[in-house]
């Protein structure tokens, strides 16, 4: 028989039943739970999420590389990734410096280092441009005028003790010395033409090699007598760095395209050093291209990124963690502080803090500054006087503004919120606060003489306001790539402009502005957004049904219609054993249900004796389409 709700009002899995309407409800499942906060201080659980569920973010000093914000395992103090912002200090963002650039340089070979002057004790900055050594110690000017040192031949690579710079020229000249800001290199040293590629002073040894072969090198320019002159039994080997270490010195060489750590040690007899011995390896296919030892670490630019080593002092080896390979290979290091930094591509510097740390030997970091070509590689990388300076090449010297200029703006991409649950939802609104040193104050008096009091711009003494010393602007892209973009007054909620699409994910950035004075820039303190779960609803029907061996139609007209009540149960019970979704119509409606409980209000038992007669409550439960 066809479903004809004039006749017999609700059909569930085909068959059709009259009601008793007086105990029929139909009530909407609420979506939320009850909650209950066990935390022993107030905080985000605490708030009731009956109505607007929250995310805030109040320290961002764990740094980047985190796509989702709000997994199980992830940290709140991270972020996906950013440009232009300094996250550095516990519980605030704000813009990082501009970058000036000091001088144009177009020689591959371009080198930048500081160098102090034993004599002065003054800081030099020192880069190579072909043949000629260039130094000033005016570092924050904005064009660097520098003094030449003509040096003969074109410098690979350079370095000091203090009193001299002594540079390489490969295999094409002898190393060469000039003293500490002068221009005349000495022409009566190094008489005993030893070439190399790569030279330092580390540990207060004198280190060059060329190819496969390291050496120490004398006072004079010549391999020291009866110390290190090493040279690599496989014939593909280079060795490219060297740093210190507690006990020795550490080397990194590169064979067949493989970087590896080497240590140095000291003999006790002589003061000699050793040969070098395996201390640690990175992966297959992996090069080096420079390391710096620092607060009991190595840090390693590679091929891949940059890696953290812990040196083991008892073995002097080094035990080599994963890579940081957001930015790309890693040309160059330098560190000061508790921070290192390392040269990526396209003008771009990056920095890591060795005092926090995200996993095993992965210390939180960041995007740094960036040049304004954003184009070579960053071959290098020096720290002055709490400024960052760095050498790329084709390009030239970069360093920080020496008038604090800050960036026109930065952003940084907080990644992907989903209030930890895949259920869609609803953005709402959002909130900054800036640091409340930020504020300004009115100075005006309630009782002064001579104001007009009904003056709209009035601001009375000791009253804050939150004008922003430049600008905050916060978007959110939905799972269906729509955005909305707010421009913000701290303390002051904005609303999103998501009208109807809901969405599981959505992905925050926020954007700062410097101010009107160039050197100063807002100093954000936390954001908070809100939403609403929009997740699919799902109905609660009580539906009684008249069982008897007969029942009239709801109009009393026709013929009635026959059940067997003890088969209609057990029907019944059966499908919601087995928790098989039925087709349930009422009206016009049509859903897909589960049944979820029976409930047999008995009247009288059936003329065969078999069950009950009487009403049967059924609690039904739609299926979210």
């Amino acid at each position: 028989m066809s479903y004809n709700p004039a006749s017999l009002p609700v059909e569930i899995d085909g068959t059709q039943f009259l009601i008793d309407t007086r105990q029929y409800r139909r009530t909407t499942v609420p979506a939320l739970r009850e909650q209950r906060d066990t935390s022993k201080e107030p905080g985000e659980n605490t708030l009731d999420t009956s109505g607007a569920w929250t995310r805030s973010q109040t320290d961002w000093s764990y740094g980047a590389g985190q796509t989702h914000f709000d997994l199980d395992d992830s940290d709140r103090r991270r972020f996906s990734t950013s440009s232009g912002i300094d996250p550095w200090t516990k519980g605030q963002i704000t813009l990082l410096n501009s970058t000036e650039q000091k001088v144009s340089v177009t020689d591959d070979d371009l080198n930048l280092q500081s160098v102090n002057d034993d004599v002065s004790g003054n800081t030099f900055a020192y880069y190579s441009d072909g043949q000629n050594l260039k130094y000033t110690s005016a570092w924050t000017g904005a064009s660097w005028s520098a003094s030449t040192a003509d040096m003969g031949y074109d410098v690979k690579d350079f370095t000091s003790d203090g009193s001299y710079v002594y540079a390489a020229f490969g295999s094409t000249a002898a190393i060469r010395r000039v003293a500490v800001n002068n221009t005349t290199y000495d022409s009566g040293w190094g008489g005993s033409a030893v070439n190399a590629e790569v030279i330092g002073v580390v540990s207060g040894r004198f280190i060059g090699a060329l190819g496969g072969n390291i050496f120490e090198l004398d006072v004079n320019g010549a391999k020291a007598s009866s110390s290190l002159d090493y040279t690599a039994t496989l014939g593909a080997t280079t060795w490219v760095s060297f740093t210190s270490g507690p006990s020795g010195i550490f080397a990194a060489a590169n064979t067949n395209g493989t970087g590896s750590i080497h240590h140095i040690g000291v003999a006790t007899a002589d003061g000699t050093l050793n040969a070098p011995t395996i201390a640690g390896e990175l992966p297959r296919g992996e090069s080096i291209n420079k390391i710096v030892s620092y607060n009991g670490v190595i840090a390693a630019a590679t091929s891949a990124g940059l890696r953290i080593g812990l040196v083991d002092t008892a073995s002097n080896a080094v035990t080599i963690g994963p890579v940081i390979d957001d930015g790309g290979a890693a040309y160059s290091l330098d560190a000061d502080n508790r921070f290192v930094w390392w040269g990526g591509g396209s003008g771009q510097v990056y920095r890591a803090d060795l005092t926090r740390f995200t996993e095993t030997l992965v210390p939180a970091w960041a995007p740094d500054i960036v040049s304004a070509a954003a184009s070579g590689n960053v071959q290098s990388v020096a720290r002055f006087n709490g400024k960052t300076y760095f050498a790329e090449r084709g390009q030239g010297v970069y360093g920080e503004s020496g008038s604090d200029v800050k960036v026109a703006s930065g952003s940084l991409t907080v990644g992907e919120v989903s209030w930890s649950t895949v259920a869609p939802k609803l953005l709402r609104s959002v909130t900054v606060r800036q640091d409340r040193d930020q504020y300004t104050f009115g100075d005006t008096d309630y009782n002064a003489s001579g104001v007009d009091y009904q003056d709209s711009s009035l601001e009375y003494r000791g009253d804050p306001t939150s004008t922003l010393l430049g600008s905050v602007s916060f978007a959110a892209t939905n799972d269906n790539n729509a955005s909305s973009s707010l421009s913000l007054t701290p303390n002051v909620a904005k609303n999103f402009d998501f009208v109807s699409e809901s969405s599981v994910s959505y992905k925050f950035v926020m954007t700062l502005g410097r101010s009107t004075s160039t050197t100063e820039a807002p100093i954000i303190e936390d954001w908070l957004t809100t939403c609403i779960a929009t997740p699919a609803r799902v109905d609660e029907i009580l539906v009684p049904i008249v069982l008897r061996r007969q029942v009239l139609t709801s109009h009393n007209s026709g013929a009635p219609a026959t059940f067997n009540s003890n088969e209609v149960f057990n029907s019944l019970r059966q499908r919601m054993e087995s928790g098989q979704t039925v087709t349930y119509k009422e009206g016009n409606r049509i859903e897909n249900v589960t049944i979820e409980r029976l409930e047999m209000q008995a009247e009288r038992l059936s003329d065969d004796e078999a069950w009950w007669e009487g009403t049967l409550m059924v609690r039904l439960l739609t299926v979210p389409s």
